[in-house]
């Protein structure tokens, strides 16, 4: 692995592991603690894509709140992952050998400077907003 993509997936991962005491799934996107299951993907490309794969997705067990928390650049995007399975991980997801079955979105933003999550495929959208370390902090530590 190149020295790039080891800073891409470190990215800002001192707060899920230090500030918020979750615990990280080997070296997977996957962070959790007793009320939590987190799915956070690091965005630091021109292009602002990720993906998320159905294998872990499924790993999300019932009694813990999901959360999807994107860590793009230095800002980061919240979303309940009920709402990105339910309205974004449609029936149409990508299948590779590497990545299995997956779903590719991108963060775009609007001409009023919203931004948004937009399935790639299925070209489907929620509306999302960047906050900061310490927004992060208070939304998941609060009960």
């Amino acid at each position: 692995m190149s020295g790039n993509h080891n800073s891409t997936i470190n990215h800002n991962k001192e707060v899920l592991t230090k500030d918020l005491n979750l615990i990280q799934h080997r070296n997977s996107t996957i962070f959790e603690n007793g009320e939590y299951f987190v799915l956070s993907p690091s965005v630091q490309n021109k292009n602002n894509w990720f993906d998320l794969r159905k294998v872990n997705l499924d790993k999300k067990p019932n009694d813990k709140k999901g959360i999807l928390l994107i860590r793009l650049l230095n800002d980061f995007i919240l979303v309940d992952l009920n709402k990105i399975m339910s309205e974004l991980c449609d029936n149409e997801p990508y299948e590779t050998t590497n990545s299995g079955i997956h779903w590719k979105f991108q963060i775009r933003t609007n001409e009023s400077n919203k931004q948004y999550i937009f399935n790639t495929k299925s070209k489907e959208k929620i509306y999302v907003d960047r906050i900061d370390k310490k927004q992060i902090l208070t939304a998941i530590k609060e009960p």
